[in-house]
């Protein structure tokens, strides 16, 4: 009898994991967006298009209100609106609003939303004396490693406007990862950032 004990096959190829909120402030808080729901949409529909079996979405948005209401604030996206005189008419300090409109749009066997309670340390320009961290979402990255990095042979890691897209004769990242494992044997692959924008002509 053979004493080769064959690998076991995880319940995943290729999953992504995300850190995002329904809306943040750039850094240096020069400017808030307030898209994030219908960024998330678009992006997650696009990874499960090209490959990924699983995505996983850590949301933000409760500490994003935490952190505005610390700065008292008034943000009307979390439901907390103002009276005419002035007062806050919803001051429970209860979160309104999250990311689950969104996830819920997808089958709990392709989404997963992780509500991530902590915030960032600053938002500070990467040029300031004190350059903003993302320590949140640095933590998330290795959480989602930690918790679901075992059931899966390859995992991503990038924001909700990043799009890894499938080039030239591959239309699936699993056609790519396949090509690596069988014949390049890499254990991590990492890509250059670039701005870029979408062919119209393209587009259906």
């Amino acid at each position: 009898q053979s004493t080769i004990k064959k690998k076991k096959k995880k319940p995943h190829r290729l999953v992504a994991c995300t850190w995002t909120s329904a809306l943040h402030q750039r850094r240096g808080n020069e400017r808030r967006i307030t898209d994030g729901k219908a960024r998330l949409r678009e992006w997650i529909a696009f990874n499960l298009q090209v490959g990924f079996d699983h995505v996983y979405v850590f949301d933000n948005t409760g500490a994003n209100a935490t952190i505005f209401r610390l700065k008292n604030e008034i943000d009307p996206d979390f439901g907390n609106t103002t009276s005419s005189n002035g007062n806050n008419k919803n001051n429970d300090n209860r979160i309104h609003d999250d990311l689950s409109s969104v996830t819920n749009l997808f089958p709990p066997s392709q989404v997963t939303r992780i509500e991530w309670p902590a915030t960032i340390c600053n938002n500070n320009r990467p040029v300031h004396n004190d350059p903003g961290e993302r320590s949140s979402q640095y933590a998330a990255e290795a959480a989602c490693r930690t918790r679901y990095g075992p059931d899966t042979d390859w995992m991503a890691s990038m924001d909700p406007d990043e799009y890894f897209v499938p080039m030239g004769n591959y239309t699936s990242w699993k056609e790519i990862l396949d090509r690596v494992d069988g014949e390049e044997g890499r254990k991590v692959l990492k890509f250059r950032s670039t701005r870029a924008r979408p062919l119209l002509s393209t587009l259906v």
